[in-house]
């Protein structure tokens, strides 16, 4: 068992069904189990078109097609079972609660507004303090720097802002924890940049409970891609180990060798001669060149803030965007051209639709016989087993005094003498 990776990002806006395509096809290459998202801009129709590929569950919040909307996206792999769902009206937030691996978790998504409004933070406090479990996961666009020193750059000089100790308080009263900077203490990083103030503002952010806080293992800001606010990710430990399930992950410790770092940069001169091979295609291959350029370009931007570096980050951004949207207009051009030619056919296209379905059919959960729920795949397992060996077992016992005790207790009728010899 893997550890489950979430990630809140602002989406600015995904009417259009190439950005749509573009940021389902990103989140499924990080590999995204549950995506927080803000500004979706859609209908409670057009939300429901985000139910594709990987998304097996959404939850949403909408406003209008113009402004505003919130989603919440869970993988169809991912054992999640909803209980309870609390949204607003105007689109701002969408909360849930359920079960994850036996856990009673809430998932948030949250998009508050531009200026300080006291009524969005009473009610948001109001609707998500009866549902708060132990286990609390929201992450959003708050629109505002905690603190002014160091989630701001220029640096601001006046104290914290109204729409800042509102947010706190909220944290504060619902326990929860700034889960970015708990791991990154003396870092300094953003997820905004404003052209009109030419100033950079960590306004993302990821809010957990203690209890999800102890099994974080990592929160990080990303580059900028595909929309003007940086995604902000963090992975989740199961409660349990799961033999069953091994991966391979790198030792940190390694990170800190000179030789290694040293062998590391030496690769990446032969990554060129060595990818550019016929069996990999040339826009995967510029894909890749493009996210490390955007990645370089945005620290140095961030550190220096120069006009030259903002132009060459904008262009590279360009061309990741062009690259992105190209990939996502063919795969929907061939997804059309499938659909004409196999959808009323039964053949490879229904094989694969019937496949996706077979996800929605897993179980969970299952009581044991002492009328305990157990979530592990082994658990789960072996009492199907004994449940289906018990249900087709024979009930009585074919043993040669079972029989007799059978036979005594029937009363058979016996052939008389004149019977018999008329037979």
């Amino acid at each position: 068992m893997s550890n489950t990776k979430i990630i809140t990002l602002n989406v600015k806006g995904i009417n259009h069904v190439i950005k749509r395509r573009k940021i389902i096809s990103l989140l499924k290459k990080d590999r995204v189990q549950i995506a927080l998202l803000q500004e979706t801009h859609l209908t409670d129709s057009e939300h429901l078109k985000l139910k594709r590929d990987w998304v097996g569950q959404i939850y949403y919040s909408s406003f209008n097609s113009k402004s505003r909307g919130v989603a919440i996206l869970v993988h169809k792999n991912l054992p999640f079972t909803l209980h309870t769902i609390v949204r607003d009206t105007d689109g701002r937030f969408i909360l849930i609660t359920g079960l994850l691996y036996g856990e009673l978790i809430l998932l948030g998504s949250v998009y508050a507004p531009n200026t300080f409004d006291r009524s969005f933070y009473s009610n948001f406090l109001a609707k998500a303090s009866p549902v708060c479990p132990n286990h609390v996961i929201i992450g959003g666009d708050f629109n505002c720097g905690l603190n002014p020193e160091t989630d701001y750059n220029p640096p601001k000089s006046q104290p914290s802002s109204k729409m800042a100790k509102a947010t706190t308080d909220l944290c504060s009263d619902l326990g929860l924890f700034d889960a970015w900077r708990v791991c990154n203490p003396h870092v300094k990083d953003f997820t905004f940049f404003s052209r009109p103030h030419f100033s950079f503002s960590r306004i993302d952010y990821m809010f957990v409970s203690g209890s999800v806080l102890d099994r974080t293992r990592g929160c990080l800001i990303h580059t900028c891609a595909l929309s003007d606010h940086s995604s902000v990710s963090m992975e989740l430990s199961p409660p349990y180990y799961d033999p069953s399930s091994r991966h391979w992950r790198l030792n940190p410790a390694l990170l800190s060798d000179p030789k290694f770092v040293k062998y590391l940069e030496d690769q990446w001169e032969l990554y060129l001669s060595t990818n550019d091979l016929p069996g990999v295609s040339a826009s995967t291959l510029w894909e890749a060149v493009l996210e490390r350029d955007i990645a370089d370009l945005e620290r140095e931007f961030k550190k220096s803030s120069s006009i030259s570096v903002l132009r060459k980050l904008d262009a590279a951004r360009s061309a990741l965007d062009q690259l992105l949207t190209q990939k996502a207009e063919t795969a929907i051009f061939y997804a059309k051209h499938r659909l004409f030619e196999s959808g009323n056919k039964p053949g490879r296209l229904l094989a694969r639709l019937a496949q996706g379905k077979r996800g929605s059919y897993a179980i969970p959960s299952l009581k044991d016989k002492a009328g305990v729920l157990q979530f592990e795949a082994k658990l789960i397992s072996k009492i199907m087993k004994e449940f289906y060996q018990d249900l087709y077992s024979p009930e009585c016992q074919n043993t040669v005094d079972a029989r007799k005790l059978f036979l005594d207790t029937v009363n058979l009728p016996i052939l008389s003498e004149e019977m018999h010899c008329s037979l």
